[in-house]
Formats: C-alpha cells, sequence, structure tokens
C-alpha cells in the first residue's frame, strides 16, 4: 500500500468532485435543507406558534395516546412534563425524527461522490491511462474511498454542528436543555454515521467498477436510502425505537459488512478484469 499514490488519486477526484456544480451543489443542498432549514423551521414554528393547536381534541387524543405508549420512559416522561402539543411535536421531532435525516444525507451524498468513482473516469476520458498506470488496484480502490469519505464525513459533521447551535439557540431558553447532547446523537455522529458512509461508499465503488455509466451505479447504489425509509416511518408510528443500543448494533453489523466488501475488493487485483468490466 502506497499512502503517496493514495493521496494523490484521492485529491484528483477530490479537486474533479468540487469542480463540478452538479455534483458539490446538491450535496450542499441536501444537507442544508434535511438538516438545518427544516429542523430550524420546526422548532421556531412549532414552538412559537403551536402549529398543533391547543384546542384540537381530536389531535391531541391520539398524540397522547401516542406519547403514554412510547417504548422509552424517559423520553415519555418527558413529553407528558411539556406544556403544548407544540413543544410535545418539537421535542420528539428534533430528538427522534432527525435521526434519519442525517442518516438520508449521509448516504445521498456518499452515493454521489463514490458512484462518479469509476464511470466519471470514463465519461472523462481518463479511465484508460488510469488503468495503466504503475499503481496497484488495491491503492486505485483505496484512494477513490477516501475521495469520497472525506467531503462526505466533512458536509455531515459541518451540518450537525450548524444545527446543533441553530436549533439550540430557537429551543434553549423553552426546554432548558441542550438537545443533540446525549447518547443517542454520539453514538449516531461518531459510530453509525461514519461506518455508513465507509459501507456504502465501498459499496458504490465496486458497483462503480461493474457498470458502464453513472445513471446505473446511482440507480444501484439508491437501495440503501429504502432501509432509511423504513426507518421514517417505523420511528414516526412509534413501531420501531432507535435507542443508543440499537444504534450501536447497526454499527456493528454495517462494520461486519464492511470488511466483506472489503475481501471483495481483492478480486479486482487484477488490472484486466477491472479493464474489461470498463471498457467492453
Amino acid at each position: 500500500m502506497n499512502k503517496n499514490t493514495i493521496l494523490t488519486i484521492a485529491r484528483k477526484d477530490m479537486k474533479a468532485t468540487f469542480s463540478s456544480k452538479k455534483v458539490w451543489v446538491p450535496m450542499i443542498i441536501v444537507a442544508l435543507l434535511l438538516c438545518i432549514v427544516v429542523p430550524s423551521c420546526m422548532a421556531y414554528f412549532g414552538i412559537h406558534f403551536d402549529l398543533v393547536g391547543t384546542s384540537t381534541k381530536d389531535i391531541e387524543k391520539p398524540i397522547n395516546a401516542f406519547i403514554e405508549n412510547f417504548p422509552n420512559e424517559d423520553m415519555r416522561n418527558t413529553l407528558i412534563a411539556l406544556p403544548t402539543l407544540g413543544y410535545k411535536f418539537v421535542y420528539f421531532f428534533l430528538t427522534f425524527m432527525m435521526i434519519p435525516f442525517f442518516l438520508i444525507v449521509a448516504i445521498i451524498n456518499s452515493m454521489v461522490t463514490s458512484s462518479n468513482s469509476f464511470v466519471g473516469e470514463k465519461e472523462r476520458n481518463t479511465l484508460e491511462t488510469l488503468l495503466f498506470a504503475p499503481i496497484s488496484i488495491k491503492d486505485l480502490f483505496l484512494g477513490k474511498v477516501v475521495a469520497s469519505l472525506i467531503p462526505t464525513l466533512g458536509i455531515s459533521f459541518a451540518a450537525f454542528i450548524i444545527n446543533l447551535i441553530i436549533v439550540n439557540i430557537i429551543t434553549y431558553p423553552h426546554f432548558e436543555v441542550i438537545l443533540y447532547f446525549n447518547s443517542t446523537w454520539i453514538i449516531l455522529m461518531f459510530w453509525v454515521i461514519p461506518i455508513l458512509v465507509l459501507f456504502n461508499i465501498i459499496l458504490n465503488v465496486l458497483i462503480s467498477a461493474k457498470v458502464k455509466s453513472f445513471q446505473e451505479a446511482q440507480q444501484f447504489g439508491g437501495i440503501l436510502v429504502l432501509p432509511i425509509v423504513g426507518i421514517v416511518i417505523s420511528q414516526a408510528s412509534g413501531m420501531f425505537f432507535l435507542s443508543p443500543l440499537t444504534l450501536f448494533l447497526i454499527g456493528a453489523v454495517l462494520l461486519i459488512g464492511n470488511l466483506f466488501l472489503i475481501k471483495l475488493v481483492t478480486k479486482f487485483n487484477n488490472r484486466n478484469t477491472l479493464f474489461q468490466s470498463q471498457i467492453h
């Protein structure tokens, strides 16, 4: 493994990524909307205007029933103690419903960068030169992975920090607690998301090495979004609760998946195999 080669490939790919507005602008917009604009608006309007309403008993009754049956006792007691339905909705949304939003952003952004790894080289007519360069296929794959990993995690963590500051400025005077500063969000941001991003990137780099167009790579890579949609539905319905233990186990399963995918990368040690999958 040649670190200089890997870093050179990564820098080249990141330069290509950020030189194309069609690639990096949607990444920023998705993170900005889902991780900053949506929670900030929910927090502000939910608290100051109580969007759910205080006189709508038809809405209040099922919401209170949902809270009373919520599986986490601490969260259930916290929600019950809040004065209005608007406060309860805001607290629940920011604490639990925002988790899938960050997962979706991480998956989409890692998919955009990694899907473009090999097919992007082909579309820029640089793939043949790269394949015949005096570098190992393993270093080539690692360089592609690093090139996707750095910007994806950078955007995810930047969005989280901005969200943490803005949302807490809005909510702290009312809840008197710093949101996102708990074991659930710490495990999510520093355990699950990095491993999920790495898993998605390796998977998409492998897919990119198999298919012949960027559209095909994105279609296959988009499959990972489906489980996140399931999490959104289950979180909203109360059927499934993303506790710290659950998140830790999800990260552990993804880690095992990463080890499996890394083994698959070794199958591309043959330069001719990769050349044939892309050129022919």
